[in-house]
């Protein structure tokens, strides 16, 4: 069995959504407008880099 270790894997993040944006997270689409769901998804990720940076992290922190 592979075990995938992540830096601050328990650490808290708290991003803010709209109430659309998170909808459209689910897979709810408006009016075949999908710029809500890439906006909630470059806030994910500008929080995510955020968080692997703060303690000098970086993507190849990851590894299995």
């Amino acid at each position: 069995m592979n075990m995938t270790k992540i830096p601050q894997g328990d650490e808290l993040l708290t991003v803010e959504l709209t109430v659309k944006e998170l909808i459209a997270l689910t897979g709810v689409r408006f009016n075949d407008n999908n710029s809500l769901k890439v906006s909630a998804h470059k806030k994910l990720n500008s929080a995510l880099e955020q968080t692997m940076n703060k303690e000098g992290s970086h993507e190849s922190a990851f590894y299995l």
